[in-house]
């Protein structure tokens, strides 16, 4: 009675606006005081802040974050787009081919879902509706391949997962890879069929770029291409951990715009104080959710969620496909990190008693995570993106509709091949 007690008063509290953190930890103390007592509530808050981001691999997470603010910041998003432009504006529907294509470079960069989208935004959408694209067109594009950031490593969610999970972070980072790679690609093609079936929606090329153009633009951005090589190769060799990969991904992400001149003290300054503000966010979150996890603990209550499920006449798939649903709902209400943080201490537990493979499992988890940042009535890629460019909510989730039917394709995909997401993590050296 006291965790349904807990769980009303968590609900209530996040439908007041509370922030997600404060409201996680507020109702795990008042969860464990009438359980427990004040002594339950001291020995708890005593220990559990401290120890909970006192972790040398969470240093990870400001790092990635760090090295995806240096990035936009030194202006590399423009110069990514302007090399995409040129390869494949010829192709139909090219611009926004190489808006994704764009957004997945940048990803590969980043591991910020919502920045990639805004910055993106703000690059993309004005080109896109110059040739002639819709408002729904150009910002559906942009709003879902903002996306691929939290799937492409470096990626904030997965690191996430792993240090909640205790699994290998560097497993995780590379196991997003092909999904990652493949979404895009789907993406990609659902254009060129987009096109097809509704002539007139993408407009026709206007201009072809000789080939020297095309490998002149190539020219600014091969310095943050081999950055990221070195970070992801370095973690699937096993030469560095993730966390030593990310400081060394962070400082290079400085050292290049600085060494072109385009890293002046203002933009470092506001570079360091976002990264310092959503490092804040997220341990806080971590914090909020770890109280509520002890009390949960405490109650026992994920030990006879097992317990429960198991006595269930069901298949272990039916479950699972319970535990998805679940997922997919609260995506669409609340950011993805809160949603790793509230829901893994009960369900991961659960669903590896079930069989299933812990890395396919975070891949599923993430890919869910991409479908709620951009599905109604919160979608909040698509808030940043209306923001971004001043497109009504209401047309970029129109754009956003028919872009979601390939996103369901890939994650249909996903979890009919669990070999897509594990494969790569088995070969790796570590």
């Amino acid at each position: 009675m006291v965790v349904v007690g807990a769980l009303i008063l968590l609900i209530l509290f996040l439908g007041a606006g509370m922030p997600v953190g404060i409201a996680l930890g507020v109702a795990g103390v008042a969860g464990l005081y009438f359980t427990g007592g004040v002594q339950a509530v001291t020995s708890i808050m005593a220990t559990v802040p401290y120890r909970t981001t006192a972790s040398y691999t969470l240093t990870t997470v400001p790092m990635f974050i760090l090295m995806a603010q240096f990035i936009a910041a030194g202006g590399i998003v423009e110069e990514v787009f302007a090399a995409a432009r040129r390869w494949l504006e010829r192709m139909p529907g090219g611009l926004a081919i190489a808006s994704i294509l764009a957004s997945a470079g940048v990803a590969a960069m980043s591991g910020s879902s919502t920045a990639s989208a805004a910055t993106m935004a703000a690059v993309t959408v004005p080109e896109m509706k110059r040739h002639g694209y819709t408002d729904a067109v150009a910002t559906g594009v942009v709003t879902v391949a903002g996306t691929l950031a939290i799937m492409i490593p470096p990626s904030i969610g997965l690191v996430l997962y792993g240090i909640i999970t205790g699994n290998s972070v560097g497993k995780l980072l590379m196991a997003g890879l092909i999904p990652g790679l493949m979404t895009a690609s789907i993406y990609c093609i659902g254009i060129v069929v987009w096109g097809k079936v509704r002539p007139g929606v993408m407009p026709a090329p206007t201009r072809i770029f000789s080939w020297n153009d095309r490998w002149r633009s190539l020219k600014p951005v091969w310095a943050f291409m081999l950055l990221t090589f070195v970070v992801l190769g370095s973690i699937y060799s096993g030469l560095a951990t993730p966390t030593e990969a990310s400081a060394v991904g962070a400082f290079g992400a400085w050292i290049i715009p600085l060494a072109r001149g385009k890293m002046p003290w203002r933009a470092f300054w506001v570079a360091v104080t976002k990264t310092v503000q959503i490092t804040t966010m997220i341990f806080t979150i971590m914090i909020g959710a770890m109280i509520f996890g002890y009390f949960l603990t405490y109650t026992q209550s994920t030990q006879n969620l097992i317990l429960f499920v198991g006595n269930l006449a069901m298949p272990p798939w039916q479950i699972l496909a319970v535990i998805l649903i679940i997922i997919l709902l609260m995506g669409c209400l609340m950011d993805q990190v809160a949603i790793l943080l509230i829901t893994l201490p009960l369900i991961y537990p659960l669903v590896t008693s079930l069989g299933y493979d812990p890395i396919w499992f975070g891949i599923i988890c993430i890919k869910l995570g991409e479908i709620g940042l951009v599905t109604p009535p919160v979608g909040m890629n698509a808030y940043v993106v209306s923001a971004s460019t001043g497109v009504p909510l209401e047309t970029v989730f129109r754009g956003v509709g028919v872009m979601l039917l390939f996103e369901i394709i890939s994650a249909v995909l996903l979890l009919a091949f669990p070999l897509l997401s594990t494969w790569l993590p088995s070969k790796m050296f570590q």
